[in-house]
């Protein structure tokens, strides 16, 4: 539910407003309100969405002006996580690594869900590294919003999208630390 939840945030045009109903979605998915409510609250957790009292839960708006801010404050996350990241990577790390560069290099269908689900792996991969679980949160909730940017990115040009996503995994295939990586990926963001 979750990561359904969040490809429909992020392939939703962020002029179009979109509501999450409890009730709806506990009905949709086949379950109790209580697992939904658990769920809405990461995503308000991530802001991706946010509740206004009168209105409900909506998604958080994507201000154009702010795309760069965001960008530059996942880099400045993933520099900072540099110092709180695990030593070397342990072997799951460098098996999801590689099972990320395959996925990236081997797409299938190469459609935005694909985009996205690699995206996601590749930020769970990511957020794992880092050792104090208060950056690593803050740099998912950062690295979302960032995801949210990329997603509108490859409605536009898919093929574009999973050029930068290749590039990307590539230099994480080749980093020699966690560290490494971390700072590999705040050069480029």
């Amino acid at each position: 539910m979750l990561q359904e939840l969040r490809f429909r945030i992020c392939t939703t045009d962020p002029d179009t407003p979109m509501m999450l109903h409890e009730g709806k979605l506990a009905q949709e998915f086949g379950v109790s309100r209580t697992p939904i409510r658990q769920v809405l609250q990461r995503l308000s957790f991530e802001h991706l969405l946010e509740t206004r009292s009168g209105v409900g839960t909506v998604v958080s708006t994507l201000d154009p002006a702010q795309r760069n801010l965001h960008f530059s404050m996942l880099s400045d996350m993933l520099t900072l996580c540099t110092r709180c990241c695990a030593p070397n990577f342990a072997m799951p790390a460098r098996i999801q690594i590689a099972t990320i560069g395959e996925l990236a290099a081997n797409p299938g269908d190469a459609g935005v869900e694909s985009y996205f689900a690699i995206r996601a792996r590749f930020l769970e991969l990511v957020s794992g590294l880092v050792l104090d679980p208060i950056a690593a949160e803050a740099h998912a909730a950062l690295h979302w919003r960032v995801i949210r940017w990329r997603m509108q990115a490859a409605r536009k040009d898919i093929e574009a999208a999973f050029s930068t996503l290749r590039a990307t995994v590539s230099a994480a295939s080749k980093a020699q630390t966690p560290a490494d990586l971390l700072s590999d990926l705040a050069a480029e963001t």
